[in-house]
This record gives structure tokens, C-alpha cells and sequence, in this order.
């Protein structure tokens, strides 16, 4: 009787340690499609900031006027890419510009590890404020993503930039 206790026990340990494991790697794999799957992140996420929030003031508001501030986000409404700084406004065009599936796809190649550098400058809207920065020195290409079935703008909705 104790070989037959001893050996359900066994069994029923074994059996909860599967599905202990079971429920564990499950979890991990939820998560990882979670947190990695490019479709459930941030599209612009490292280049550009989905949305931003400002502060803007007036210099003088109009007699009878007062002035406040729209709580509304400033969506990502447009990219440029530069040749060197923003500031020489040396914007640079796609090199293609294809259309399939219902999305665009624009594709600038860039020479790596050019003195100036390559320059990303993300646009938002309702607003002046423009964020820009230098892309690593290595990238030679990059390809934005459009759904020109959403518009932000006036222009179609940024879905990816994907560089290397």
C-alpha cells in the first residue's frame, strides 16, 4: 500500500510540476509577443515619439482675449530626413516610394558614416515643435511605413521607420 501511496504521489507531483511549467512558459511566451511583437509597440518607437506634449505661450493675447493651453497630444505627423543638421536644411528625398496592401512604403538610402551625418526630424501636430536627432553613424538605409488611409495633418499616418 505504500509503494502504491508513494507511487500517486509521484505522479500527482510530476503531473502539477508540468502544468507548473506549463502555465510558466506560456506566460513567458505572452509576454514575449507582448513586449517584442512590432506590431504591439510603438511603430516609431526609437526614432520617433508617437506623441509629444508641449507648452506654447502667446507673446500678447488680443485685448478682450485670454489665453490657455489645448490638452489635446500632438500626434506624429511627418518625418524629414537631412543631410547634416536640421539647421542647413538640407532635406533629403525618397529614393522609392512604393504602394502595396493598402500601406506606402518611402526609401531613402543615405552614405554611412558621412561627415555630417544623417539628420531625423519628426514632426507633430498642432505644433512648431519639431524633435530632431543625429541617426548612428552606420545607417545606410531607412523605410517608412504610411497608411494613407489615416491622415494626421493633412498627410498619411507614420506606421514604421525602420532603419540599419
Amino acid at each position: 500500500m505504500a509503494s502504491t501511496s508513494k507511487c500517486c504521489v509521484q505522479r500527482v507531483c510530476s503531473r502539477s510540476l508540468a502544468l507548473g511549467l506549463r502555465y510558466w512558459l506560456a506566460t513567458l511566451i505572452l509576454a514575449s509577443l507582448i513586449f517584442v511583437s512590432p506590431r504591439l509597440v510603438s511603430a516609431q518607437e526609437g526614432y520617433c515619439p508617437a506623441s509629444i506634449s508641449v507648452k506654447q505661450a502667446i507673446e500678447k493675447a488680443p485685448e478682450g482675449w485670454t489665453a490657455g493651453q489645448d490638452k489635446t497630444p500632438h500626434n506624429l505627423s511627418g518625418i524629414t530626413f537631412y543631410d547634416g543638421p536640421p539647421e542647413q536644411e538640407a532635406s533629403l528625398v525618397y529614393n522609392s516610394w512604393t504602394k502595396r496592401n493598402g500601406l506606402a512604403y518611402g526609401v531613402w538610402h543615405f552614405t554611412a558614416n558621412s561627415s555630417p551625418g544623417t539628420w531625423l526630424s519628426c514632426h507633430y501636430s498642432s505644433t512648431s515643435v519639431v524633435l530632431s536627432k543625429r541617426l548612428p553613424a552606420s545607417t545606410s538605409e531607412c523605410t517608412v511605413t504610411y497608411n494613407p488611409k489615416v491622415s494626421v495633418d493633412g498627410l498619411p499616418e507614420v506606421q514604421k521607420i525602420a532603419c540599419h
